[in-house]
């Protein structure tokens, strides 16, 4: 015991020393504090202050508190720490507030998260603790603030503005009502500034993510420059039925830029882009010396329709889908019945020779006024085509009782024939029709249905799986939406876009019911009298036809499937089959005159796919030395079909085509005084200077928009040819039924109406999303279609009526001899 008193007085003095000596770091100052009253006040590193707030827990349950501070003299170096203590968390931040190097901001306020649900006896006492604190030696100034947020909650049709900058993020708070958890709701954010911003739409739990670094962490979001909109579901917060609407302001206006276009523009071969760090530097020097960083916002929330709403339009647009399959049908039927009986089998059949109707083909057409054509290239005397008439005539009757799908098209005796027979000059449609051509034009339909199928289950799959990334991470820029008629059902964002285009798939399936009705009819006749398909009308193969219709359904497919998310990425998948269909299109109306020049299916199709390949090329490759490459191929193709075209497909793609071309060019047009073939020759002219043209136009401007350059030529080239078609008809006294009149009109006006909605843009993704946004507009029809519905649904009709008018074309030619057709 003696030895121990030593130590234990030792130990004594030294607590002694300790309790008697305390520093200002382990006794802080805590102070009262006010609300609605600015505190000034200054701290150093061993002297912190606290502030204690008492709260009123019935205004608590309604309104948050807003915490706001502003340094005097804090520096970066040696910032102020303010951290705010309440029973569901803490909040903190620093003074002067960094923002991510670009600006320095010496006020900083934030609104802490609402204590609404934690308080059950009202006589209970809450209190706010702020503590700030610094890290340096020397007193710093500082003004701290606390208010209860006035206008925290947001009502239906009403409208609150704030003022936001990057350092003073704001929220408020909305609650569904009973009435309005059968739909949806619209939150609408407006601003007057281009400053660019994030809004974001939360559960109302804590924490709320109202900072530039984690407000993507929850709910939805989207980029702001002047509008913003999301639509939320009741569904979202199931629990509270309440959520938030966060506005964040950005200090540069990179995320508005950029957002939406950087994956694009990081595998995009275009020297005209600049690195994002060049971009960075630019858009921050812009800020500062053009935009103020404080932005005003106009938040409002607005009912839509709910989801029992939905099915009034819907029906409203199968209805008047069905009224058309009604009226088409039914007129369609009537017409087809008429030309059926028609016939007046007994006048022709009398004016052929039992020779013709055992299977031998006519011959040359005479015209009565101008009588035979000359002699020379490009006509052959009477002796030579009787030989070629005849040795065509034994062939088919050495083939005819064999004859099998495609046995006689490759038979080498008719195929000279046929080279002798398209050097005339006045060409017949008995001359073009020498080969049977049901099995090559069939093969139409039967290859397209595979290649449907394996091009349309990835996109598919692939637009699923985008639209699951969008409804789970909440980012609201990957897809290019018109937010302001949104209509989601489920999990896909933008309903009505994608119904919308329920229009391609009917009327493609009626077409397809009407070419049926009509081979069955006509195939009716032929069995009846065969002599019908052997020599009257043009050659009637549907092949084509079918494709061209199941090509309408698959568009709307496509369509659909593009808009579950539409972006640049994926325009390809909206527009690939609109190239089939104006290929095929092109196709079927050069086959009508020129059955045995038309190309094979597989042949049509690969040139098809390689147009595809290059659209997704000049997608990603934007270059001067891909539009050079473009506008060469561009070029040759134009004068290999031309050449084609021009001298009925003698010239052939192989080693030789250019030795070919050249000495069909002296011939026709050095030593001839005019071209032998003056009508083509006139019109090809005009296309190739059209296509010349257009191929300028892509290399010294190269738009961006590659896809849509691309569908262009081919729809300008199929109106051309039509026209073309149509204008030689009438120059040789062909005359249209008045169905096919009636349904020329309709094309036109639906084009018309079609276009108008489709140049009303709602939305473009060659922008980036924030500002894409500012594009959006308001539904037009039934409070569900929005610009580019309403074109979905005119240009599905307009596309029909057009195909109806193609394939009604040459109706009442069914009973005039082959060999009184002209060629053109």
């Amino acid at each position: 015991m003696g030895n121990s008193r030593p130590f234990l007085s030792l130990l004594v003095v030294l607590c002694g020393l300790l309790l008697n000596h305390p520093t200002d770091a382990q006794n802080p100052s805590v102070i009262p504090a006010q609300l609605n009253q600015t505190i000034t006040a200054n701290v150093t590193a061993t002297f912190q202050k606290t502030f204690f707030f008492r709260l009123d827990p019935e205004i608590v349950r309604k309104k948050p508190v807003r915490v706001s501070a502003k340094a005097v003299n804090a520096s970066i170096a040696n910032p102020l720490i303010v951290t705010a203590r309440q029973i569901l968390g803490v909040t903190s931040f620093t003074i002067p507030l960094n923002d991510q190097g670009y600006q320095v901001y010496n006020r900083v306020a934030r609104t802490l998260c609402p204590q609404w649900n934690i308080v059950d006896d009202r006589s209970e006492k809450l209190y706010l603790a702020v503590d700030v604190s610094s890290s340096g030696n020397v007193k710093r100034e500082f003004q701290l603030r606390a208010d209860y947020v006035d206008n925290f909650e947001l009502i239906t049709g009403q409208r609150i503005s704030a003022n936001v900058t990057p350092s003073t993020p704001m929220f408020f708070k909305y609650s569904f009502t009973k009435s309005q958890l059968n739909g949806p709701v619209l939150v609408r954010v407006h601003s007057d500034s281009e400053t660019c911003a994030t809004i974001s739409v939360q559960k109302n739990m804590c924490p709320i993510h109202d900072l530039m670094y984690d407000i993507e962490y929850d709910g939805m979001y989207q980029s702001m420059t002047a509008m913003a909109a999301i639509t939320v579901t009741p569904d979202f917060s199931p629990i509270t039925e309440e959520f938030v609407v966060v506005v964040v302001v950005h200090p540069t206006d990179y995320t508005c830029e950029h957002l939406g276009h950087e994956l694009l523009d990081s595998i995009r071969l275009n020297p005209n882009s600049t690195s994002p760090t060049s971009a960075s530097s630019v858009r921050t020097q812009k800020r500062e010396s053009k935009y103020n960083t404080m932005k005003n916002v106009v938040i409002s929330v607005e009912t839509t329709m709910t989801y029992r709403e939905y099915i009034f339009p819907t029906l409203i647009t199968v209805g008047l889908l069905l009224i058309i399959y009604l009226l088409a049908y039914v007129g369609t039927i009537l017409e087809t019945e008429k030309f059926i009986r028609g016939f007046n089998i007994e006048f022709e059949y009398s004016t052929v020779s039992d020779d013709v109707e055992s299977g031998e083909i006519a011959g040359p057409a005479v015209d009565e006024h101008k009588g035979p054509p000359p002699p020379g290239y490009g006509s052959i005397s009477e002796s030579p085509v009787e030989a070629a008439v005849s040795n065509g005539a034994a062939v088919r009757q050495r083939h005819q009782k064999t004859e099998s799908i495609g046995s006689v098209d490759y038979c080498e005796d008719i195929n000279e024939v046929m080279e002798i027979r398209r050097t005339k000059v006045e060409l017949t449609v008995a001359d073009l029709s020498f080969h049977s051509n049901e099995y090559k034009y069939r093969l139409y339909q039967w290859n397209l249905i595979p290649i449907a199928i394996f091009y349309a289950l990835p996109v598919i799959q692939l637009v699923a799986g985008i639209q699951l990334i969008v409804h789970f991470t909440g980012n609201q820029d990957i897809c290019y939406y018109n937010f302001l008629c949104s209509r989601p059902l489920g999990v896909v964002q933008q309903f009505n876009n994608i119904f919308s285009n329920v229009g391609y798939v009917l009327l493609g399936i009626l077409f397809l019911l009407i070419v049926k009705h009509r081979d069955t009819k006509y195939q009716a006749a032929v069995k009846e009298r065969p002599v019908i398909s052997k020599m009257y009308g043009l050659p009637q193969h549907n092949g084509i036809y079918y494709s061209v219709g199941f090509s309408l359904c698959m568009e709307g497919v496509l369509s659909a499937s593009y808009h579950v998310c539409p972006t640049g990425y994926n325009f390809q998948f909206d527009s690939t089959f609109m190239y089939l269909m104006s290929g095929l299109l092109m196709l079927k109306i050069y086959q009508l005159r020129h059955p045995d020049v038309n190309p094979h299916a597989y042949t049509a199709y690969i040139f098809l796919s390689l147009t595809v390949l290059i659209e997704v090329i000049g997608v990603y490759v934007q270059t001067i030395y891909f539009w050079i490459f473009f506008g060469v191929l561009y070029v040759v193709a134009t004068l290999y079909f031309t050449s084609h075209m021009y001298y009925m497909g003698v010239i052939s793609l192989d080693c030789g085509i250019f030795g070919r071309i050249s000495h069909f060019f002296r011939t026709d047009f050095i030593s001839s005084p005019k071209p032998l073939y003056m009508d083509r020759f006139i019109f090809l002219v005009l296309v190739v200077t059209l296509n010349f043209a257009a191929a300028v136009l892509g290399v010294v401007f190269m738009p961006s928009d590659f896809p849509s350059f691309l569908l262009a030529v081919f729809l300008i080239n199929l109106l051309a040819y039509f026209a073309y078609y149509v204008i030689m008809k009438f120059i040789h006294g062909e005359y249209p039924y008045p169905i096919t009149i009636f349904c020329g009109v309709l094309t036109m006006v639906t084009w018309i109406c079609a276009l108008y909605f489709y140049f009303s843009t709602v939305t473009n993704w060659q922008l980036p999303a924030a500002q894409s946004r500012s594009k959006n507009l308001r539904c037009i029809a039934l409070d569900f279609y929005d610009n580019h519905d309403v074109w979905h649904i005119i240009s599905s009709m307009a596309l029909f009526f057009g195909f109806v008018t193609v394939l009604t074309l040459d109706d009442h030619l069914l009973n005039k001899p082959r060999n009184q057709i002209r060629v053109f």
